[in-house]
């Protein structure tokens, strides 16, 4: 349920006040709750990531099942088995694909929000107002 505060309710309720967050007590709640800003991993080549959407567990079983339908058409020749294969393997490739569609999107929507956040930000300590970089501010 949503409720609308007042100023003073949303500070009271973060554990603050008009005059800001002492020092020692915005030291305390970065310890707490870390840095503002968005883990940045180290960049794995796209060919290594298109690959592991084609190994994770369910793509393994999916390849297993596609090996196993190439021994049956070996050992039973036209029976349907090499066609069943090629499907088995056409659906870990197209889930690999859109998969990996979808994970190189979500990284560059990521690099697109790290670029908009502002470096720096005007927050109240001690009270009085100062500027920060905004990777050190923490709730309150």
């Amino acid at each position: 349920m949503l409720t609308n505060l007042g100023p003073m309710e949303v500070l009271s309720s973060l554990g603050s006040g008009m005059e800001g967050l002492t020092e020692s007590e915005a030291a305390r709640r970065l310890g707490e709750y870390g840095r503002n800003s968005v883990e940045e991993h180290g960049k794995t080549h796209l060919v290594i990531q298109f690959i592991r959407e084609c190994t994770h567990f369910f793509a393994l079983i999916l390849w297993v099942a596609a090996g196993i339908a190439v021994l049956g058409e070996y050992l039973a020749p036209h029976q349907g088995m090499a066609q069943l294969a090629i499907a088995i393997v056409i659906v870990v490739l197209l889930n690999a694909i859109f998969s990996f569609l979808q994970e190189y999107r979500a990284e560059r929507a990521l690099e697109a929000l790290r670029r908009m956040l502002p470096p720096k930000a005007k927050v109240i300590r001690n009270g009085r107002l100062i500027e920060m970089m905004a990777d050190l501010l923490v709730p309150g």
